[in-house]
């Protein structure tokens, strides 16, 4: 049996020097998106997401920001994260139907939350595209 990666699509929402994250019940912390599904188009999988998790749409396609390649020591599991980064002008009102709570995260913030300062620092320090 053919094995395949686990390819996750993942919206990084800025306002300026904000970054929305979600937390699960769980308690843990990611960006909305979710799982590629098989023969879906990358910005497709992340709009329905972003529907899903925030109700919410972007009307311009974001921007490439980063693509994560992961293989676990035993080779048992390979992840692939792609990365979009959206830029907005005002904080929309959301709503997660899936019952997640939404946050607002300053670099400082973000920085006791994931612990790749090299990624935290390229979040906060990306340019605006002028997304809207």
């Amino acid at each position: 049996m053919k094995k395949y990666p686990n390819v996750t699509i993942k919206a990084i929402l800025k306002y300026g020097n904000k970054i929305l994250i979600l937390r699960h019940k769980n308690g843990n912390y990611d960006f909305p998106g979710g799982r590629l599904e098989f023969y879906e188009p990358l910005l497709d999988a992340l709009q329905r997401e972003l529907k899903e998790e925030l109700n919410f749409t972007v009307s311009v396609d974001p921007r490439l920001f980063h693509i994560w390649n992961y293989i676990s020591k035993n080779r048992r599991r390979h992840s692939v994260m792609i990365y979009y980064i959206y830029f907005i002008n005002k904080i929309p009102k959301l709503i997660s139907p899936e019952k997640l709570k939404i946050l607002w995260l300053s670099e400082k913030q973000m920085g006791k939350i994931i612990h790749d300062h090299e990624f935290v620092k390229k979040l906060y320090h990306s340019k605006n595209c002028k997304n809207d």
